[in-house]
């Protein structure tokens, strides 16, 4: 393995420039002091916020000129810390935004409360006074949306004020799984190997079935040694979530989850539905998977395992950029050139260097990478590069207030580009191989985020709801409830080693309630919109265009059905799973083609 250099010895145009949002460590400062006065200038507003329109536009303002220099310094400190994550000096910054970022969200508790001793015809009257109020109008409109649900103000200042020991339940079983777990060692190629977080699912990977029962085995005694630990964690956070949602009084936590984002219930219903209806597809997926491997015995811990379709090329940055470019030419001119815009742009860092945050994520414009040259580079490359299109086209369509995305359609682009990526590169593919590659590896995909995630999802659910009957949430029912899970979503040939029933204590994700079922709406919403651009449907890409161009303008579930899809009927979800479907008869038929 070649040696990470130091971030001083990667070439600049390799490197992203986060003097882009803040231009060093003395800008830093004067920006914080100007974020301070204007702070000090909202505090003065309390008590007197909708005494005039003309208040009520100063504070709107004001806000959002807070806003805009928080997001600023609060990114380019986390970005100089992940630069290097040895630099110690860089990592106070982000410490020091953090906490002021805190006493914002403190010194600021007053303002939903007092807006909602109002009322929204109040605040139309404000608007009619004062236009530019208007730009603020649907950030007033989720305001009281939610008004049986806020708290008064010190109820709120209490509320702020406990999120810090609040849901520490996850962290505690994060330091337990990343840190201080021994997770055990396993002898592969003789060489001892000790186990880890980060090289368990590639240990699932190996060849040999022996390493990948052993890794399997050895791994999960380590949760059956841990169990009443981590089964007291989660339980304890879920009656958190619980609780919270009686305070609120919201009937439930998962329909206080929903509410963050107005998100109906029958969504929740119909993903969990819909993909147990078609659970016969990634059956079928499973059952060529044993074939394509060529073992009798296909047992859980084989489902990660690499097939003989290896794809050896290098995938340089320049060779990545021409492929994703011609990948995403359905996208159309304009998307294109947004594309060129980043390539060109200094947002981009793309190699790894010593000390660097591992992965890859999107942050506003900037996009962190860890290319070494692999199919997997090539992949990662265009999912980020889909949140990078998503803010570029919200930045140039929305006013500041409406900039973000939100969580429930965040992974839409990301994945809908690497999904046009898989079918440019199966349309390419030189022979049989190549195409199986692809198709497998866009099925794999499939069953990893929609079907893997919605178990997830149906776990949780029935976690909190065993919680709000009085079913005491101990580590044998858990542990029991999800095995009946695996058994629900796996196919009758796959063997369930009874090690599986402990998978749930693994997934981190759990800390946060009700949001794994996030990524499995995301791709399936990605394969609706590519399989109409692909098709060339009458305005389907003006449609995505529009979508990624809307960001928080509109609730969630409107801005999907401003581009045609209606997710409260379950009959759309139809469309992604006929997608699965083609792909699957793909498959076959170029398996049988020698």
């Amino acid at each position: 393995m070649e040696k990470l250099k130091k971030r001083s010895e990667i070439e600049e145009k390799y490197k992203w420039n986060i003097g882009l949002l803040v231009k060093d460590e003395k800008d830093f400062e004067t920006k914080k002091e100007e974020a301070k006065k204007l702070l000090k200038e909202i505090v003065k507003l309390k008590g007197h916020l909708l005494d005039s329109a003309k208040n009520l536009l100063i504070y709107c303002e004001t806000s959002t000129k807070l806003d805009k220099i928080i997001l600023d310094i609060y990114v380019w400190s986390h970005l100089y810390k992940w630069e290097d994550l040895n630099d110690t000096a860089s990592s106070g910054f982000a410490l020091n935004t953090e906490e002021f970022n805190h006493q914002v969200m403190l010194e600021t508790a007053f303002v939903v409360p007092e807006i909602l001793k109002g009322n929204i015809e109040q605040i139309k009257k404000f608007e009619e006074e004062e236009p530019k109020l208007k730009e603020y109008n649907f950030t007033f409109q989720s305001i009281f949306k939610d008004k049986e649900h806020v708290l008064g103000e010190e109820a709120e200042k209490l509320i702020n004020q406990l999120t810090r020991p609040y849901g520490k339940s996850g962290d505690t079983c994060e330091i337990l799984n990343d840190a201080e777990g021994d997770l055990g060692s396993i002898e592969v190629e003789g060489e001892e190997i000790r186990i880890t977080q980060s090289n368990y699912i590639s240990l699932l990977k190996n060849k040999d079935v022996q390493v990948r029962e052993k890794a399997f085995k050895t791994y999960f005694n380590f949760y059956q040694n841990h169990k009443n630990t981590i089964a007291s964690l989660y339980s304890s956070s879920v009656i958190e979530d619980n609780a919270l949602a009686k305070v609120r009084k919201f009937e439930s936590s998962l329909k206080m989850a929903l509410n963050s984002e107005n998100i109906e219930d029958s969504v929740y219903e119909n993903l969990l539905s819909s993909v147990n209806k078609n659970k016969n597809l990634i059956f079928e997926f499973q059952k060529i998977r044993k074939k394509l491997l060529g073992i009798e015995e296909y047992h859980i811990y084989d489902n990660y395992v690499d097939l003989e379709l290896f794809d050896n090329k290098e995938y340089d940055i320049e060779k990545c950029k021409k492929i994703i470019k011609e990948a995403l030419k359905p996208l159309g001119e304009d998307y294109l050139n947004k594309l060129d815009f980043m390539f060109k742009s200094q947002y981009m860092d793309y190699y790894p260097n010593e000390g660097k945050r591992s992965g890859a994520f999107q942050w506003h414009r900037f996009v962190c990478l860890n290319h070494i040259n692999t199919f997997e580079s090539l992949e990662t490359m265009t999912h980020e590069l889909g949140h990078a299109m998503n803010t570029l086209y919200t930045e140039e369509h929305q006013p500041f207030q409406y900039q973000d995305n939100p969580i429930f359609l965040a992974e839409i682009a990301s994945t809908l580009n690497e999904v046009l990526l898989n079918e440019y590169l199966y349309k390419n593919a030189k022979n049989k191989e190549e195409k199986l590659k692809v198709l497998v590896d866009f099925l794999s995909r499939v069953q990893a985020t929609i079907y893997r995630q919605t178990m997830f999802a149906e776990f949780e659910y029935l976690m909190h709801k065993s919680d709000e009957e009085g079913i005491s949430l101990t580590e044998e029912y858990m542990s029991s409830e999800y095995y009946k899970l695996v058994e629900k979503y796996f196919d009758k040939e796959v063997i369930l080693d009874e090690e599986i029933k402990y998978e749930w204590m693994r997934i981190h994700h759990f800390y946060s309630a009700f949001y794994v079922y996030k990524y499995a709406i995301g791709l399936i919403c990605a394969l609706i919109f590519a399989k109409r651009i692909l098709n060339k449907e009458e305005n389907a890409q003006n449609e995505y265009l529009h979508f990624l161009s809307s960001g928080t303008s509109n609730y969630p579930l409107n801005i999907l059905k401003e581009a045609n899809i209606d997710l409260t009927d379950a009959n759309v979800f139809e469309e992604a799973f006929a997608m699965i479907n083609e792909k699957i008869m793909e498959l076959k038929e170029v398996m049988q083609n020698e």
